[in-house]
């Protein structure tokens, strides 16, 4: 097969036919991505059942790619903890093949937010000590950014794609092209001049900016003239939330004159250890979950005793506010504008965050190192779950009464009223015992299309049609009738202009809301599956980002949830045109992550970044009111919440990577439901009941969903091995409303539909 890769003009080529009669070693997989110079395909070798990526370049001696193929020949033979391995180099008729280690914890773009101080550290050790290999045998690198640093299953990092590495003679080198990514380049590579180690680690500084910082140090949304023209001209200020001493080490990567960045890669190693040191205390290395290996003199300067710690640089006129990635106790400062610098157990020292809007994805949404752990017993109590009672028609379409400000048979006071049940009219039914065990399997292969992360899937309440939201700006609608053979249904729905983080189906199932980090949320007329159509303008009110979007059960009101902290309720009993009301749902004092109705929609549930659950009397929409106190356990933000179909019972994920399971029948007084749910190794994105109630699912950045059985007080039982397919972060579980399948979405740009028996 070939293709012309138009941007470059020449042809990249995939005949596997002529890669497998190349390589009769391996069996050749499918496409894994297109790399700066040709394509890479999955292979893996038969005697050893290794798992390889084979890039094929385009055998253009004349060309870039010939030049990166004569070069390759010298990367071939970097053999480094932190570099990707080279196992074979052969050319075949117009073609070179190179086969490479498969790295299966993916890059670094998709763990780099929400990352601890500790692990950026650390990935900028790994990277540093990389270099230091490379540099020592004339090898640079030239394209250090997050999209090149890959890991492995252990975690470990590892620099890749030396695609357009230069050899240099001695110590510098003259560029002979300028090649890079212009959000990383060095003010020397820009302008063609000479080049040497201090150039590698320019880039290097800018990524661990981008990394621990708040902001990248430039505008993302400058065109290339405009980062040209900062690369050589702008110094940035220290990178907010930044211990002074990281922060020093990181600003001297960035000066405009190589003379004044550090004079080696090990250099820089030891001066940011020393920093990590001195801010994250000792052992943070051992706490960061990166795979490290580094040189003796580097090792004792990340252990050295730590002898201070500084205030994180912070701009005038900024408002510091609590990390969501550190491991801080609930009890968060008093004051806003005071920077909260807390210790957790082990006595790590975490400052807080500080993101302004407009820039790039914010911290509280990036993701945790991946990090090798024994699977914890799980234990807790819960009450019984139940099969659906059905509830009252009239409560399931009350909303609040013109005249009265309320639904008939709700009380008018507003004390909480003990006797109140969250969803159902009905008392709970008999237990109808434990479920069999599932035997999940996948019933397609995995459905792509999106070009970055799949935060969020919904199935439609008819479950022939599933919708998607991507990072990639992007909606994706599905034929899911025959869950064997799903297919995309038209072309993407566009108009967001930022990540989208969430979509909701209405109940009638023609109408989908998504919400974006552009702060909008928008509507879509998706009555007929293969012409959907945009409704109106975008809805706005939220001061920031959106990550929820909920219908209420009678399609009358929709619920969004922010960054700002808050919740806003929109009546849209008429889709064409929709209206905030007035109200906002405010009490959370970091992010909303998440929103839920309650099966009668009387009720919501929010979670949030400052580790607690809310619980909201929204029967008059009008004025919402707060339910109590906040529901605290949580020793981390917490990610998504669901109620049970019967409303008795709701569910929390949390950063904790944990599960927490809530007896809200009685909402003046919600109490925990045993301890928390735990098997999970890292956060818990999502969290949803299948239809009938007895199942719970979960989905992890342990790349798993994880199933439970929720039917029998006492212990909740896993009723299935995780479901393990997916390559990356699993952010969104969904049932189908027959309850016999379940959509994902992933870090790894897929969704995945899986049967359950």
């Amino acid at each position: 097969m070939r293709g012309r890769d138009r941007g470059r003009g020449r042809l990249m080529i995939e005949d596997k036919a002529q890669i497998a009669a190349a390589l009769p070693g391996y069996e050749i997989g499918g496409r894994l991505g297109r790399g700066a110079f040709g394509l890479v395909l999955a292979g893996r070798h038969r005697e050893l059942g290794r798992d390889v990526a084979i890039k094929i370049l385009p055998a253009d001696q004349g060309g870039v790619a010939g030049r990166s193929w004569s070069e390759a020949r010298v990367l071939a033979s970097l053999d480094h903890p932190h570099i990707i391995r080279v196992y074979d180099a052969l050319t075949i008729g117009d073609l070179h093949l190179l086969v490479m280690e498969l790295l299966a914890g993916g890059p670094l773009t998709t763990r780099e937010y929400d990352m601890t101080v500790e692990a950026g550290c650390a990935v900028g050790l790994a990277v540093a000590a990389a270099l230091s290999y490379a540099h020592g045998r004339g090898v640079l690198h030239r394209d250090i950014k997050p999209s090149n640093v890959l890991f492995d299953a252990a975690g470990r990092p590892k620099v890749a794609d030396f695609g357009i590495a230069k050899i240099a003679q001695g110590t510098v080198t003259t560029a002979s092209a300028v090649s890079g990514t212009p959000r990383y380049m060095a003010p020397e590579q820009i302008l063609g001049g000479q080049l040497g180690a201090a150039t590698d680690l320019y880039a290097l500084g800018i990524m661990l900016y981008e990394l621990l910082g708040d902001d990248p140090p430039f505008d993302p949304a400058l065109p290339a003239a405009g980062f040209i023209h900062h690369h050589l001209n702008v110094m940035p200020a220290p990178p907010t939330g930044v211990a002074e001493p990281i922060a020093e080490v990181v600003m001297r990567c960035l000066a405009k004159d190589p003379a004044d960045r550090h004079p080696s890669a090990r250099a820089f190693a030891l001066d940011l250890a020393a920093a990590a040191a001195a801010v994250c205390s000792q052992g943070w290395s051992d706490r960061a979950g990166i795979g490290l290996s580094i040189d003796d003199a580097v090792r004792a300067a990340a252990e050295a005793p730590a002898t201070r710690v500084l205030a994180p640089h912070i701009p005038d006129g900024a408002e510091p506010q609590p990390d969501s990635t550190s491991d801080l106790p609930t009890q968060r400062a008093a004051h806003p504008s005071t920077p909260d610098v807390a210790s957790d157990s082990d006595g790590a020292t975490r400052e807080a965050r500080t993101w302004r809007p407009g820039r790039s994805l914010p911290r509280r949404f990036r993701l945790p190192a991946a990090a090798a752990a024994a699977l914890l017993a799980i234990v807790g109590v819960i009450l019984a779950l139940t099969l659906p009672t059905g509830g009252d028609p009239a409560a399931l379409s009350a909303g609040e009464s013109p005249a009265s400000g309320a639904s008939a048979g709700t009380p008018t006071s507003t004390t909480p009223t003990a006797s109140r049940r969250s969803t159902a009219s009905q008392a709970p039914t008999a237990n109808p015992g434990p479920i069999a065990p599932l035997n999940p399997r996948p019933v397609s292969s995995a459905l792509t299309g999106h070009t970055n992360v799949v935060s969020s899937v919904a199935l439609s309440p008819d479950g022939r049609t599933m919708a998607s939201a991507s990072w990639d700006s992007t909606v994706r609608l599905w034929d899911v009738t025959d869950r064997s053979a799903p297919r995309p249904l038209g072309s993407p729905l566009t108009g967001h202009t930022g990540y989208v983080f969430s979509v909701d189906f209405s109940p009638d199932g023609r109408t989908l809301a998504s919400a974006g980090w552009d702060s909008t949320v928008r509507l879509w007329d998706v009555s007929d599956r293969d012409a959907p159509r945009p409704l109106g303008a975008p809805l706005t009110g939220h001061a920031e980002g959106l990550y929820s979007v909920a219908f209420a059960p009678d399609g009358r009101t929709l619920a969004s949830a922010s960054d700002d902290n808050t919740v806003r309720l929109w009546d849209v009993t008429d889709v064409a045109a929709p209206r905030l009301l007035e109200s906002a749902l405010t009490g959370h004092t970091d992010y909303v992550f998440s929103v839920a109705f309650s099966p009668d929609g009387r009720t919501i549930a929010t979670a949030s970044g400052d580790y607690t659950v809310r619980l909201w009397d929204v029967t008059n929409r009008n004025a919402p009111r707060s339910l109590g106190p906040a529901l605290t356990g949580h020793t981390n933000p917490v990610r998504s919440v669901a109620f049970s179909p019967d409303g008795h019972v709701l569910a929390s994920a949390s950063d904790d990577k944990t599960v927490r399971l809530w007896d809200v029948t009685d909402l003046a007084a919600p109490r925990p439901l045993g301890a928390p749910v735990t098997g999970h190794t890292e956060y818990v994105f999502s969290v949803a009941f299948s239809p009938d109630g007895r199942t719970l699912a979960s989905a992890s950045g342990d790349f798993t969903v994880r199933l439970w059985d929720v039917t029998e007080p006492g212990v909740p039982v896993p009723v299935a091995s995780p479901l393990t397919n997916h390559a990356s972060y699993v952010y969104s579980v969904a049932f189908a409303p027959d309850g016999r399948t379940i959509a994902s979405g992933s870090g790894d740009f897929t969704v995945r539909l899986w049967a359950l028996n």
